[in-house]
């Protein structure tokens, strides 16, 4: 990048006090840049000198000191010091030849000025020459500013800061929101042409960057990489996008046509913090939305008849209404909350809403509308039908739908393992709570019988049954008049009856396959089976009995599950 605080040596030597002058060694960092001057009339001057300036000498202090000249341009060198400038003619005749090599090894420029020229007048020229720059920096940073300032004011968002941004560097930009999800490219065509497998790459990535962004200093504002693009090299400087501590994304932009200058950098870290700020409101205004569509979601599926009425008056405003036929899936994932912590200095609104822009994104194609909200565990979707082809089933429609929405969620995010259970339709949105209060159910036997595939209430047959209104003190009394004597064997006598009675049941009654997949010997499960019969006073023999014995596990496992639990009414 290019110093834009100061003039080069070789820009300098172009001037016009600096005719009669000339790069006597060191010839290779004439493109140092010079920020500052100062004069050398001392031997202790290196205590006082700063990086970037340019010292001008007589020499007379080193006059007649070989190791002093030998010396000094090594440790003008070590100090950041631009070049020394020498007036001959007065102590010296000529450069040391000494301190010639020295400049030579190091490319430390030494420029022998001509005896008439004042050091009061060069150095004037050299900080009117360097104040001028500065001041046409800070003129430019304001204009642009101004600009960037005047696209958020007038309601643009990142791809209009990212057009503003591409005008200013004439290079190809990616602003890349980490918070959304969202990839905003700016480069004509060609450009894009040239660097496509390069932004694409930088738009599929998650957080690839995080460790390279937050690892910025004042000295380093970006971080460069090298892409291979047709052969040669092209750079990638990469911005952080950062407020606090959080990494909110990056600025990519390539070194494609020119270089990025200084006054480029300064712009380039306006709009980074431009764009923080643009995506903190974002993220705000995304909370506060979704807490109000929460709470009309929650209302709207109370079984409280008045906190239900108040909802379904504000359903307009969600774009729900009467026309519409409304279901009701819940989808249940493990840990799902411990997700929302994904990365260090993270909350939930990053994956909630990837979350839902998938869901979105599934159901986009489709006349149906949703409405979805999570919390803890669970993601609760209401899916609002509308003119259904009378050939298909609406029920049908739902579990097609849901499938799309678990398709999608799996494809998005591999390690999850969601269960998922579908209530009834009903043409009423004060009636939607029972569709709700159905998917619970269906949800609960999904996760029961460890099931990720999708359960509808109407599926159920006679387990609905199980699932009546106050009917809990008499199934829990059915279940310990069958199976919890057999629980209490195994836990007294380290027993598994209840697992081989499982097997039992899921081989049809087969006991060479239940010796087989139990890898127990043939006559083990036979005694076992005696056993369960013995204790429990039924004869697997009798279809009654072994009805009564199924239903029984059934019951076991819905007792044990968290989801019967009225602790659990996660919407």
């Amino acid at each position: 990048m290019l110093n834009e605080r100061g003039m080069t040596i070789e820009e300098l030597m172009k001037h016009e006090i600096m005719k009669d002058a000339v790069v006597a060694a060191g010839e290779g960092g004439i493109s140092k840049v010079i920020t500052g001057a100062n004069i050398m009339e001392v031997p202790d001057i290196l205590e006082w000198v700063k990086p970037g300036e340019l010292l001008i000498t007589t020499a007379y202090s080193i006059k007649d000191d070989k190791k002093a000249q030998k010396d000094l341009i090594p440790r003008l060198n070590s100090k950041g010091l631009t070049g020394l400038a020498i007036k001959t003619k007065r102590y010296l005749e000529k450069i040391p030849e000494i301190m010639a090599e020295e400049a030579n090894r190091l490319g430390f420029p030494i420029i022998e000025l001509p005896y008439d020229l004042s050091f009061s007048d060069l150095m004037n020229s050299i900080l009117l020459e360097i104040y001028n720059k500065q001041a046409d920096v800070l003129m430019r940073m304001d204009e642009i500013h101004q600009k960037i300032t005047d696209v958020v004011l007038s309601g643009g968002g990142l791809r209009e800061i990212g057009t503003t941004l591409h005008c200013i560097t004439k290079n190809p930009i990616v602003i890349k929101d980490n918070i959304f999800s969202k990839s905003v490219p700016v480069a004509p065509e060609e450009e894009k042409l040239i660097l496509e497998k390069e932004i694409k790459g930088v738009m599929k990535a998650e957080n690839a960057y995080t460790d390279l962004c937050l690892d910025i200093s004042a000295e380093e504002p970006c971080k460069k990489l090298k892409d291979r693009v047709d052969g040669r090299e092209i750079c990638r400087c990469i911005f952080p996008i950062i407020a606090g501590k959080r990494l909110y994304g990056e600025i990519h932009i390539w070194e494609l046509d020119k270089k990025i200058t200084a006054v480029d950098v300064r712009a380039i870290q306006y709009a980074c913090t431009v764009v923080a700020l643009e995506l903190m409101k974002q993220m705000t205004i995304f909370e506060v939305e979704s807490r109000h569509k929460n709470e009309f979601l929650e209302g709207l599926l109370s079984s409280d008849e008045n906190i239900r009425s108040s909802s379904v008056n504000k359903a307009d405003i969600f774009g729900l209404d009467s026309d519409y036929q409304y279901a009701v899936f819940l989808i249940y994932i493990d840990d799902l909350e411990s997700y929302f912590y994904d990365s260090p200095g993270e909350n939930g609104t990053k994956f909630k809403n990837k979350l839902i822009k998938t869901i979105e994104a599934a159901v986009k194609l489709s006349d149906i509308k949703i409405l979805s909200g999570c919390k803890g565990n669970t993601l609760t979707i209401v899916l609002a039908f509308r003119d259904i082809d009378e050939s298909k089933c609406i029920k049908d429609v739902s579990i097609d739908m849901a499938r799309r929405i678990i398709g999608a969620l799996k494809q998005n995010y591999n390690y999850i393992s969601p269960y998922t259970g579908i209530g009834r339709c009903y043409g009423k949105l004060n009636d939607l709570w029972k569709s709700l209060e159905e998917s619970r159910k269906a949800l609960s036997f999904a996760r029961i019988f460890n099931n990720d595939n999708i359960i509808h209430y109407d599926n159920l047959g006679i387990f609905r049954l199980l699932c009546m209104e106050h009917q809990e003190s008499e199934i829990r009394r059915f279940y310990k008049e069958n199976v919890e004597p057999l629980c209490e064997y195994d836990e007294q006598k380290d027993g598994e009856l209840i697992r081989t009675l499982k097997m039992y049941f899921e081989c049809s009654g087969n006991l060479k396959k239940v010796s087989e997949k139990m890898y127990i010997h043939y006559n083990t499960i036979l005694y076992r089976i005696q056993k369960i019969q013995q204790i429990t006073k039924l004869d697997l023999a009798n279809s009654n009995d072994r009805l009564n014995l199924e239903v029984s596990l059934k019951i076991m496992s819905i007792i044990n599950d968290a989801a019967f639990s009225s602790q659990e009414n996660d919407v």
